[in-house]
């Protein structure tokens, strides 16, 4: 990821935080209507698709499911419709597991495209609200649940729950928490907060999988990070199967966490939306007049 020149120019200066809410939140597509975008996913493999030729490991841009300030460092590969194409075959909404939430299906996540030989996929996924979520001194008291499937893949990997921070030096910093413990073709449940380890850093300097892991709170007084962390900004939160993924699928069932819908429930999967839901019992209610 280019984190060392992701514009925080594209930021909103002064923006609230995301629109609270009390129910659940319903995410069956990305883009604009739900606020959930790719932005790092890449191209498990070199290919010819339908739109042309493709590059291993090239970072896919989609015109609608791409967050496009994103994408505003120097280089930055064009949004296209070829590429929103390429996306929905690594990030996408189906029910192929039984025991969702309300059987109402997952957000999977593959960096499986491609032939045996690709491991350069990678599938990034993220809320933006076009501003900041939360100030950097939410990271202090951050609570976050989720649960997800494990597909029962060859080299099956841990999703990491993943903050995109606008330090107080406008460099951006991804913080990534990955947990142990998960069984494959198996439903599994991770919780975390500002004391859990398994927290790294990544981007402009910072060590990335190098050396330990560790908590939150650890990081948010350290001589170096902490500062730039508690007093920046969070502007991206999500889920990401990292780089080199090969043969590699998530699913995404639900998330509760304290950075977004007031900590109440977001439910990914192929419910409609809650406006499509109105839509629907008004259709219903009209047939049973008409009857």
């Amino acid at each position: 990821m280019r984190l060392s020149t992701f514009s925080s120019g594209l930021l909103i200066a002064v923006a609230t935080a995301s629109s609270a809410s009390a129910s659940t939140v319903y995410v069956n597509t990305l883009g604009a209507s739900t606020g959930w975008y790719s932005d790092d996913t890449r191209n498990g493999e070199a290919t010819t698709d339908q739109y042309g030729s493709i590059a291993r490991g090239q970072v896919l841009n989609g015109l609608n499911s791409s967050y496009q300030g994103y994408f505003s460092y120097p280089g930055a590969p064009a949004a296209s419709a070829a590429d929103d194409a390429r996306i929905a075959r690594q990030i996408y909404f189906s029910n192929p597991y039984a025991g969702s939430t309300d059987d109402s299906g997952v957000m999977s996540l593959s960096g499986t495209i491609g032939g045996s030989d690709a491991n350069s996929g990678k599938s990034s996924v993220r809320y933006y609200n076009g501003g900041v979520i939360a100030s950097g001194s939410a990271l202090s008291n951050i609570s976050s649940t989720f649960r997800w499937y494990m597909d029962a893949q060859p080299t099956s990997r841990t999703v990491a729950f993943n903050m995109l921070v606008l330090g107080s030096n406008n460099l951006v910093y991804s913080l990534a928490w990955l947990g142990n413990g998960a069984q494959m073709n198996s439903w599994n449940e991770f919780s975390l907060n500002a004391n859990t380890d398994g927290w790294r850093i990544y981007g402009n300097g910072a060590p990335g999988s190098s050396g330990a892991s560790f908590s939150m709170t650890s990081l948010l007084a350290d001589a170096t990070y902490g500062n730039l962390l508690s007093n920046g900004a969070i502007v991206g939160v999500g889920f990401n199967i990292g780089s080199s993924q090969r043969n590699c699928i998530v699913g995404i069932d639900w998330l509760e966490t304290s950075l977004l819908n007031n900590g109440n429930r977001i439910d990914f999967g192929t419910v409609p939306t809650p406006g499509a839901i109105a839509l629907l019992g008004l259709a219903g209610l009209a047939g049973r007049r008409r009857r």
